[in-house]
């Protein structure tokens, strides 16, 4: 956890927050439908969470547990941003005419802004006090108590969590401290047969047993496969790993396919020679 790549996650990821955190509150303020709400929330924080990713692969952070604890320092800075812009625009708030024809405006005040930024206690009484009568509709019911707080928690979950879950993924990809560089990653593109018994497979893969990997010949577009990834640091020769994936692919009634994969072995640590005659194998397709 080098100190300039934790100022640089800390202050990058910060900034990234506010700037989301503008982009959020303007967008459930003036877009109409509620229901597309969470998928704004859900693209909050994977948003963050890819940004983070990046943040932690120029700084070469590579412990999961730091990089976990400072994505939910970011996280959390960035729910108070978007609370404290919630609240600049709240109070500016105007209504006009009354029943269906209401029509509400607001405005942002930077001075207002920078005031609520910096009274949290004030921050939390006005959530508090906002939390009893609600300020937005469901199918003609307004949310309130503790039904509201519970969407507020989900809002935060969902932030946060995106946030936690890919900024700490990136730390766990493998790393060259030899020469101080990350290993690329490469899928290679010749199918290899599905892994049915994966604890098998994983354990013949832990112990060299490196033909147990066979290739295959897809006759159909939905029969299942296993995907091998190779990872090797550009000027580490020591440095070489292997990810192995069962894929399955479902079509819809519509004919689109979608693949879900499951990890069968990630970053498994193997030779120069084992590099080499695996991507011989399996590192092209057959004419």
């Amino acid at each position: 956890m080098p100190l300039g790549g934790v100022l640089l996650f800390l202050l990058g990821g910060v900034l990234a927050g506010g700037v989301l955190a503008f982009v959020y509150i303007y967008a459930i303020w003036y877009i109409p439908f509620v229901y597309i709400n969470f998928f704004l929330c859900l693209g909050f924080g994977l948003v963050l969470g890819g940004i983070l990713m990046m943040l932690a692969k120029a700084g070469k952070l590579r412990s999961p547990t730091g990089v976990g604890l400072l994505a939910l320092l970011v996280g959390l800075a960035a729910v108070y941003l978007e609370w404290s812009v919630y609240l600049t625009l709240l109070f500016n708030a105007e209504t006009t005419g009354a029943g269906r024809d209401a029509d509400t405006s607001t405005s942002f005040s930077a001075s207002m802004w920078a005031d609520v930024l910096t009274h949290p206690a004030a921050m939390w009484e006005a959530i508090g006090k906002i939390n009893e009568t609600g300020t937005w509709s469901l199918k003609g019911a307004t949310p309130s108590g503790v039904f509201l707080a519970l969407i507020w928690v989900v809002e935060l979950l969902v932030i946060v969590g995106g946030a936690y879950w890919l900024a700490r993924s990136q730390a766990t990809e493998p790393f060259s401290e030899a020469t101080n560089e990350w290993a690329d990653e490469e899928t290679l593109p010749h199918p290899i047969g599905y892994a049915q018994d994966a604890d098998h497979v994983r354990t013949a893969l832990e112990t060299g047993q490196y033909h147990t990997l066979t290739p295959h010949e897809m006759q159909s577009e939905t029969e299942p496969f296993a995907r091998l990834k190779l990872h090797r640091a550009p000027n580490d020769g020591n440095c070489q790993y292997l990810t192995l994936e069962n894929v399955t692919t479902k079509v819809d009634d519509k004919g689109k396919a979608t693949q879900s994969t499951t990890t069968v072995v990630q970053h498994l640590a193997i030779s120069t020679a084992a590099y080499e005659e695996l991507k011989k194998r399996f590192g092209q397709l057959q004419a």
